[in-house]
């Protein structure tokens, strides 16, 4: 994508954060201050009010090293397609595990099983690896195909929290690893390049995530890129259970058409550390896949060894 395109793509996405959160401030300005002032005299323990929150809660007084804190509170990035702007919690390792069953269209069904693996590196910053582990596909009079997908390697940076009329703000960069077989169309068979920006805003009960993503990608005849945007608004229904809307899509690389999906689904959380999640998506646009189910759950434990030390100069630029 032209450098012109680009500035354009995230000086939008940031000018319609900014937008949405100048528009809310004046319904939730009293209940914001109650709120703040609440949280900041304790943490909160319950963990659909931090489930996918866009903003990561103060600590307690009492407590001068966040990355020590005791409780274990997942933050699931799934079903979502759209990121939030908060990250893993600080000194905790976070793995989840996802079944998608997709319509491709012409009476051919996909199969796939993919997980992660996250850490959370510091209050404002996490790691993330993705895996594609399995993808079988069959039916439409095509032979059945089964094998492994590309991997990714990811880092999301907080650099901005949710305040009384901006959004919490963060940017993401990855890259996408060619371990499947593009012979099956199960990879690309180049490594490709993401570029995230994210911004998230609690409007009352609503919780909302905004992302522009820009996708360089390699190919025979050079690079390509694409911007896609989404919009996802979570619902907290009880104190377990949140309902999902979401809506994302735009050009796809070397392709002409756009590409537009809607999702709808909910996640429960088991216990603090535990929450599981489903989805349906259906597509506006001529794009495939067509339609798709989603299944999955997320586990956060904390491993035995610590943190990047806080006597760290870098660390300490990076939120910690």
């Amino acid at each position: 994508m032209r450098a012109k395109q680009w500035t354009a793509a995230l000086a939008g996405a940031a000018l319609l954060a900014c937008a949405c959160g100048i528009a809310a401030a004046e319904q939730i300005t009293d209940i914001h201050a109650t709120s703040s002032a609440s949280e900041s005299a304790s943490p909160p323990t319950d963990p659909a009010a931090l489930e996918h929150a866009g903003i990561e809660t103060a600590p307690p007084k009492s407590t001068t090293d966040p990355c020590a804190q005791t409780e274990v509170v997942a933050s699931p990035s799934r079903p979502y397609w759209d990121g939030g702007a908060a990250t893993t919690q600080c000194g905790i390792i976070e793995v989840d595990f996802g079944w998608l069953g997709q319509s491709m269209g012409g009476g051919v069904r996909q199969w796939m099983l993919a997980s992660s693996l996250r850490y959370g590196l510091t209050p404002k910053m996490d790691l993330r690896w993705g895996v594609i582990n399995h993808i079988s596909q069959s039916g439409g009079g095509t032979a059945p195909l089964e094998g492994i997908g590309d991997q990714s390697l990811s880092a999301t940076y907080r650099f901005y929290e949710q305040g009384r009329w901006m959004p919490a703000m963060a940017l993401s960069y990855g890259i996408e690893i060619p371990t499947g077989n593009p012979a099956k169309g199960f990879g690309s068979g180049f490594i490709d390049q993401g570029f995230v920006f994210l911004a998230s805003r609690d409007v009352g009960k609503i919780h909302l995530d905004f992302n522009t993503v820009g996708t360089v990608t390699g190919g025979t005849s050079g690079h390509d890129g694409s911007a896609q945007f989404g919009l996802a608004a979570t619902r907290q229904m009880t104190k377990k259970l949140a309902l999902i809307l979401e809506s994302y899509g735009g050009p796809q690389p070397e392709a002409t058409d756009k590409y537009g999906a809607a999702l709808t689904g909910a996640s429960y959380s088991v216990r603090p550390w535990l929450v599981v999640d489903g989805a349906y998506v259906r597509t506006y646009t001529g794009g495939s896949p067509r339609q798709e189910f989603l299944f999955g759950l997320t586990h956060s434990i904390r491993p035995r060894f610590e943190p990047i030390s806080k006597r760290s100069a870098i660390a300490r630029k990076l939120g910690r």
